[in-house]
């Protein structure tokens, strides 16, 4: 009966255009939130990024599920958690017949659904139209992009009378991390995360990861020129998100922020204000936002409309929590909530550094090397390194004043009580998701590079 409704619903709306938007969507690759000046990050050259989240509704509390590219892209492109969408990592795939996908929703709306770059992502029985212009291989070297199949794309859905969302998928900056002109960061100069641990692999690690982010903001600027020049502004909500962190311990492929947490700009001018929010919000909040401006609920979604907090400037909430379901390559699972974050580890008497970080072929490998060689010689960065490789079975941050998590706060009495309410919090979002609660031991096995 439901579904029969549904798609009574969306007959009615497929009929009904008036003031339906179209939507343009940019996802970066392995940039987290802490990658832009508009995020206070000193080394950034991000103006294009900058100027666009001073116009829009800035979230920089945006969480994914996985920090990793297949399933943070499931996420986003179905509105479903891990566990129902079945990618929970990019090594670890279960069958869930009936996803539906972003396509499979917004077409009898009638809109076109088209990608342009990198897609990772084949849940639905609706393919994304494959746009050309930006390359798919985040892998590669000497990228060069066009908006020549955009424009045509958009122009075929307005000659049409139709409806369009453009996704389009940076591979910017994932590694190699030789696009951008490093020298343009300074090496020597300034600080590095504060859970690093200073070395000269390190620092050129992130010149290098600055110089492609810098990539990334040249390519905003040239959208939002494209859209001034084909008058798409007044129109077409324009969404940018930065997608899980840098490939650096507890950066990417963790649950800490500096891998799960991203930057999420909503423009729309005179239809979304301009502001910044603390809200919390996850990556399959998109969906269901996308359907409530095209005029639909969503049915059956994990996702919630961000649609009332871009739009009210008065609204200041969307999420009480968010759930991170990290299980490869170890079982750690997370839940964040205003102020605080606790980390449920598995099986902490592994090492938990994952078997990439060993690889000769990855850049972001070399520091990993010489953070090991400097921890024999030096306390403080054995310190670092110890935390790194072996967390604690349950860990409390306050992640508004530590959000690089590093004071520990589950080991105090004072907030023993918020460890355990918190711990049994986890366990029912876990459990509302059909995740099972006995930490799983990863599969052992020889190294193998995984993206």
């Amino acid at each position: 009966m439901r579904a029969a409704l549904y798609s009574l619903l969306l007959l009615v709306v497929a009929t009904n255009t008036e003031a339906r938007p179209n939507f343009l969507v940019v996802l970066g690759d392995d940039v987290g939130w802490d990658a832009f000046g508009c995020t206070e990050t000193k080394e950034a050259r991000t103006p294009a990024i900058d100027q666009l989240a001073r116009e829009s509704c800035m979230m920089d509390r945006f969480y994914c599920s996985v920090s990793q590219c297949a399933p943070l892209r499931a996420e986003l492109y179905t509105g479903l958690l891990p566990n129902h969408n079945g990618v929970l990592a990019n090594a670890r795939r279960v069958n869930r017949p009936g996803v539906k996908n972003v396509a499979d929703h917004l077409r009898p709306l009638g809109y076109r659904v088209g990608i342009s770059g990198k897609r990772h992502f084949s849940l639905g029985k609706s393919k994304l139209d494959t746009i050309p212009g930006f390359p798919s291989n985040a892998n590669g070297s000497n990228q060069t992009h066009s908006f020549k199949g955009i424009r045509q794309y958009i122009t075929n859905a307005r000659n049409a009378e139709e409806s369009f969302c453009v996704f389009i998928g940076s591979t910017h900056a994932h590694h190699p991390w030789d696009h951008g002109d490093e020298t343009n960061f300074s090496i020597s100069g300034g600080s590095l995360r504060p859970h690093y641990i200073d070395s000269p692999s390190a620092r050129k690690a992130v010149a290098k990861h600055a110089a492609e982010v810098e990539v990334l903001d040249q390519q905003i600027q040239e959208i939002r020129e494209m859209m001034k020049a084909m008058q798409l502004e007044k129109d077409t909500i324009f969404i940018f998100l930065s997608e899980q962190g840098i490939a650096m311990p507890r950066g990417k492929w963790s649950p800490y922020e500096h891998g799960s947490r991203a930057l999420c700009l909503a423009h729309w001018p005179a239809q979304i204000p301009a502001r910044k929010t603390t809200a919390l919000a996850m990556y399959c909040d998109i969906v269901p936002t996308l359907l409530e401006f095209a005029g639909v609920q969503a049915p059956d979604l994990d996702g919630r409309s961000l649609k009332s907090l871009w739009t009210n400037d008065n609204t200041h909430s969307h999420r009480q929590s968010v759930l991170i379901s990290n299980v490869h390559p170890f079982w750690q699972k997370a839940i964040v909530t205003e102020t605080y974050k606790l980390i449920w580890t598995g099986h902490p008497e592994r090492e938990h550094i994952w078997e990439n970080f060993y690889s000769k072929s990855k850049l972001f490998s070399q520091p990993w090397m010489e953070w090991r060689a400097q921890a024999g010689n030096d306390k403080a960065a054995g310190e670092k390194l110890h935390r790194i490789l072996s967390p604690n079975r349950l860990e409390l941050y306050d992640v508004v004043s530590d959000p690089y998590e590093l004071n520990n706060l589950a080991k105090h009495p004072a907030h023993r009580r918020r460890t355990e309410h918190l711990h049994e919090e986890l366990k029912q979002l876990m459990s509302q998701c059909g995740e099972s609660l006995t930490p799983v031991l990863p599969r052992q096995g020889k190294r193998k590079n995984q993206n």
